[in-house]
């Protein structure tokens, strides 16, 4: 069974990928889900990165080539708020925060085709930083990876993408 996003009653997807944060008093149904990339891509997560910037929290997902048919490119995403995650086994997983989002990538994998590792990073993170609490790996199954993302308070990231390695940045604003 994939794993579950339980959404907020926010509003639809948008297809552009960059999204204005929002002031830190956000309730969840105000942060706008954001879907972009390519269905058709392949592409093999490489790299996560965390930190701390003057007014935001940056979370990095960095994707290399896959051996995968079809072409490698940016794959397909969505962010959103959400309630609860749950896993392939239907069991809910428990972030550290007191806000949800889940980070959903299609066409993508932590193990290449042949079995060996293209990430070989932490799959639960506690970074540190003022607003991103905890990340955890809650599903890598068929080509579908969800991360779990534990803040300390609801804020709507901003989400945008940037090539050469493919990677989706989401800023989450925080104090400086």
């Amino acid at each position: 069974m994939p794993a579950t996003l339980a959404p907020s009653a926010g509003p639809s997807a948008t297809k552009v990928p960059t999204v204005a944060p929002s002031p830190d008093s956000t309730p969840a149904a105000a942060c706008p889900r954001v879907s972009a990339g390519s269905a058709a891509s392949q592409a093999q997560l490489t790299a996560i990165r965390v930190a701390h910037q003057p007014g935001f929290d940056r979370l990095v997902f960095e994707f290399g080539a896959s051996a995968a048919p079809g072409p490698s490119g940016m794959p397909a995403y969505t962010i959103e708020a959400t309630s609860s995650l749950s896993g392939a086994s239907g069991q809910p997983v428990r972030l550290d925060g007191s806000a949800l989002f889940g980070a959903r990538f299609t066409n993508a994998s932590t193990r290449n085709v042949d079995g060996s590792t293209s990430y070989a990073g932490s799959t639960d993170m506690r970074p540190g930083t003022p607003l991103i609490r905890e990340l955890r790996l809650v599903e890598d199954f068929e080509r579908v990876l969800v991360w779990g993302i534990g803040l300390d308070h609801l804020v709507c990231p901003k989400v945008s993408e940037l090539a050469s390695p493919y990677r989706v940045v989401l800023d989450f604003p925080s104090a400086p």
